[in-house]
């Protein structure tokens, strides 16, 4: 079972008792058919037309000349054109027939596929809609396939994930997910603390016949090894999240150092505006890269010194809000600003001890060697001579950067279960808490209706990750950040 990937369990006896059916807090979905270009816009080979729902079929026969789509067998293709009602062909196309509930959405589905230019599919679509369809909203179809039981919200998210997916690690990580090992874990776990929650509640039933349904002790090894299990799974959130969102590296220095220009040196192209004025950058600018299958993501910031100009204070306050959410920090130091690049060095330690937080990788770039050769030779742990200017040393500050990034996230070929998404991680962490509270309610000898309390909030938290416990606020949330047409 999936919760022994992540503990072993321990031997006990197990209570057998009848669980409380549950239908999933399904919400009820739109009874209109909905159409939509389901590939990316651009000119290409081919477009997708996608439509869904109760009428599909009759719709797409409506606008399809071939054969007749709503006699078709399912999983079919079919060459014809598409027709507008003056008759006039739109293009030539193929359609792909499935029907409910063996399709994405759980409903009968067309998928046209037309010639790839944007003019030719929107014209398609177009003609689909006029004949008595509605434009589908972002993410509609995935939200449908959720509603009709076809996926649970975990692998719904997987889906936009994976779309989003810019290395292998997060393509991975994302698969896994819409395998559904994260949803099995999660109902394991749920049953058994539904489970738990069961027997404490009909304990108060017989509390006057003094028949025991179950040990404490019991019901202290299911909530103890649950909330191992959980705790450990919050715990892996912190490499998650940076496979998902990639390594946050924070450039920072004194003004007029060569932030901007180590930036545009780590990108290989200008991206960040360069001038000899200090101050140049009020605001940080951020892109990412991905440096040999990792995902980084660069954010250059204003330069750090006392001033009094507002708009440069406030570049400075979101520096330094960058630092706190920062993996990898870059001090970035002008060896020609002062005699003794040593003195520089010691003054620069002192000054980010006091700002860079704890824990923080961090590196330092003498900038400008070429301008001051002598500070080349200069050793040591985490320091970098370069020219950003000229892109020496780059190379090499690269390979330091990727050696931290492999402490920061799981091996590529590693399949160990993580989390990469927040809302999962709130809801496990509200799910550790509950639990935290059974388990203190049991050490003050509370009666079981404490206890079962606790133990089914941790339930709810739990079925709120897979949408078994739900509100249409949330999966507006999900789903609005979906591309129209998936």
């Amino acid at each position: 079972m999936i919760l022994n990937d992540i503990m072993e369990k321990e031997s006990g006896k197990v209570v057998i008792v009848d669980l409380e059916q549950r239908a999933p807090a399904r919400l009820p979905g739109n009874a209109d058919t909905v159409a939509a270009i389901a590939t990316p816009p651009g000119t290409g080979g081919i477009a997708v037309i996608r439509i869904s729902g109760p009428s599909a079929l009759e719709l797409a026969a409506r606008v399809f000349r071939g054969a007749d789509l709503r006699t078709v067998s399912p999983r079919t293709a079919h060459f014809g054109r598409v027709i507008d009602e003056a008759g006039t062909v739109v293009d030539e196309v193929v359609a792909t027939v499935f029907h409910r509930p063996s399709s994405y959405t759980g409903e009968d589905t067309v998928e046209l596929s037309c010639h790839g230019g944007r003019a030719v599919a929107a014209a398609v679509l177009e003609t689909v809609l006029r004949g008595g369809g509605r434009h589908a909203m972002p993410g509609e179809f995935t939200k449908r396939a959720f509603l009709n039981g076809r996926i649970d919200l975990v692998q719904a998210e997987a889906v936009a994930d994976l779309i989003h997916a810019e290395t292998r690690r997060a393509q991975r990580a994302s698969i896994v997910q819409l395998e559904g090992r994260l949803s099995g874990f999660v109902r394991e776990v749920r049953e058994k603390l539904m489970q738990t929650a069961s027997v404490l509640e009909l304990s108060l039933d017989f509390a006057e016949d003094d028949v025991p349904l179950a040990e404490p002790a019991e019901h202290r090894r299911n909530l103890e090894e649950s909330k191992r299990a959980i705790g450990m799974l919050v715990k892996s959130y912190d490499s998650g999240r940076v496979v998902r969102e990639g390594i946050r590296v924070v450039i920072i220095g004194r003004p007029n150092a060569g932030k901007s220009s180590l930036l545009n040196a780590l990108l290989g192209v200008p991206r960040a505006i360069v001038t000899e004025v200090p101050g140049t950058t009020r605001d940080y600018v951020e892109e990412a890269a991905v440096v040999d299958g990792t995902l980084f993501r660069f954010v250059d910031t204003a330069g750090l010194r006392e001033t009094s100009d507002r708009v440069e204070r406030e570049g400075i306050a979101r520096t330094m809000a960058q630092l706190q959410d920062a993996d990898i920090v870059i001090d970035v130091v002008d060896v020609t600003s002062g005699p003794d690049v040593e003195i520089l060095l010691e003054n620069e330690r002192r000054w980010l001890s006091g700002i860079v937080p704890g824990g923080v990788g961090m590196c330092i770039a003498l900038n400008k060697i070429d301008l001051k050769p002598e500070s080349a030779v200069i050793q040591g742990a985490g320091m970098f001579p370069i020219s950003a200017v000229r892109s020496t040393g780059i190379e090499e500050l690269l390979a330091w950067l990727q050696v931290r990034a492999r402490n920061l996230q799981p091996p590529l070929e590693d399949q160990t279960l993580i989390i990469t998404n927040m809302r999962h991680r709130d809801c496990l962490a509200r799910a550790d808490e509950y639990l935290g509270n059974a388990l203190e309610a049991l050490d003050d000898g509370l009666t079981e209706e404490f206890v079962a309390v606790s133990v089914r909030n941790a339930s709810d938290a739990l079925g709120e990750i897979i949408g078994e416990v739900t509100t249409e606020d949330v999966l507006h949330a999900i789903f609005s950040r979906f591309c129209i047409g998936k």
